[in-house]
């Protein structure tokens, strides 16, 4: 059985995204749980046929460690999953002043950060994901907590302090990408998105300023756009777009086109866009 590789373990919010997707397949995946972002990205495309994983969050903006990796990888987007989050926090404590240790994934963290602050005389464990965070407030006993899905309170078996919802906005929502080495057809009648990466090899006055021009003759709707360093050189950027509409699309093949002319241009995939979801 083909594999699927994802953030675990089971019941981490990329576990949801990953099964929340197999559900609109005809064929069957076998699930690969991986301990950090870089190990799972690292398996798509060698033991693992296609990966999910997060690329942003709403309030949180990107994962950058994802994002870093797809500046340069040969596997291909072909689809986007958006995931309602909402946070909880369980203790083995009695009342929030008993509490010594906090265990919070480190994406979580942002997304809760207000109720984290109001925590006095803490020590804060960042960790790689959900489920560790609670795993690691169980191992850890009295006075140990941990910041966890909503979902995965019903693991919470021997914390006897519980507040239901810590995040900080409450249409929290992550967005997740689907990659594999290999690219999908298009499909008629349905509306998509297109990721790409323009590499600032040859820095020059204007660069960014002509990359979204570019869009903006065609009339391309430029839905975001995130620099990373190049690592090379301070002030030297790589950028990573995300625009509405197909590769294949006239007027966005004739924007790529022209931005190929000054820098290089990666599409990292053309996909059916997601449609948006409230949180319940």
């Amino acid at each position: 059985m083909p594999k699927i590789a994802t953030l675990g373990p089971q019941e981490t919010f990329s576990d949801l995204a990953t099964k929340q997707y197999l559900q609109s397949q005809d064929k069957d995946y076998e699930i690969e749980y991986f301990s950090s972002l870089s190990e799972t990205f690292s398996a798509i495309g060698k033991e693992c046929e296609m990966g999910v994983l997060p690329i942003e969050n709403l309030s949180e903006g990107y994962v950058q460690v994802v994002l870093d990796h797809l500046l340069d990888t040969k596997l291909v987007v072909i689809s986007e999953i958006l995931l309602p989050i909402q946070f909880s926090f369980v203790g083995s404590c009695a009342d929030l002043s008993e509490l010594t240790d906090l265990y919070v994934q480190f994406v979580a963290h942002g997304q809760c950060s207000e109720f984290i602050d109001r925590l006095e005389n803490i020590k804060v464990h960042n960790t790689q994901s959900n489920i560790e965070s609670l795993l690691l407030a169980q191992k850890h006993g009295q006075g140990g907590g941990a910041i966890i899905p909503k979902h995965a309170l019903k693991m919470a078996n021997n914390q006897t302090l519980i507040k239901e919802n810590v995040t900080n906005y409450e249409n929290n929502q992550t967005r997740f990408l689907v990659l594999t080495d290999k690219p999908q057809p298009r499909l008629a009648d349905q509306q998509y998105k297109t990721s790409v990466v323009v590499k600032n090899e040859n820095d020059s006055p204007g660069v960014l300023g002509n990359i979204v021009n570019a869009f903006a003759q065609q009339k391309v709707n430029l839905t975001s756009i995130m620099s990373r360093p190049t690592k090379s050189d301070f002030g030297k950027y790589h950028f990573f777009i995300d625009i509405d509409g197909h590769q294949q699309d006239p007027d966005v093949c004739r924007a790529l086109q022209q931005i190929m002319k000054q820098h290089p241009v990666t599409v990292i995939g053309s996909y059916i866009k997601a449609e948006q979801k409230k949180a319940p």
